[in-house]
């Protein structure tokens, strides 16, 4: 009975000294289950979009140990670097990612203020009107670059007509 204990000892040991690699063990295996399509630099970018995110900023919601955060942090970082935009994290664990290293907490008044009662989905990806205070969803879940590059167009281009008509 004691041999059994100590070799069942010995074997927790041994499985809790692994190391985890930071869990991206775990995100390349669900990219493999998921077949992730590989993100591909975007060539040119969209010349309008500079002068669009002087007054707006992108929000992204995310958790440091959801796999699907830690896969989509550095397509939003490489997206937003090709296109002049600022992003401000927003960590519901109160940890950083790679990517972003300074991040503020998901405060109440952000979650509420974002998704407005609906389940909490990450990670979440919003464009903010600084002036106006006003956000506007952009994606749910992870994307790949591409779909990223396409929503954000789609957005912005009815954040342009929305906001224009306002000020008519």
């Amino acid at each position: 009975m004691r041999v059994a204990f100590w070799i069942g000892l010995v074997l927790a040991g041994a499985a809790l000294n692994v190391p985890a690699g930071n869990g991206r063990w775990l995100t390349q295996m669900i990219a493999e289950r998921e077949h992730s399509v590989q993100p591909k630099p975007i060539a040119q970018p969209n010349k309008k979009r500079p002068k669009f995110f002087n007054s707006h900023g992108v929000i992204l919601f995310y958790g440091s140990l959801c796999p699907h955060c830690r896969q989509f942090a550095p397509i939003v970082k490489r997206w937003a670097e090709q296109i002049g935009a600022e992003v401000l994290p927003l960590s519901f664990d109160n940890q950083s990612l790679p990517e972003f290293p300074h991040f503020l907490p998901a405060t109440t008044e952000w979650v509420n203020a974002a998704f407005q009662g609906s389940p909490i989905n990450y990670p979440a990806v919003f464009i903010m009107n600084a002036k106006e205070k006003i956000l506007y969803p952009v994606g749910f879940g992870s994307m790949s670059e591409e779909e990223l590059h396409a929503r954000m167009d789609a957005v912005i281009a009815k954040i342009n007509e929305y906001e224009h008509k306002e000020i008519e």
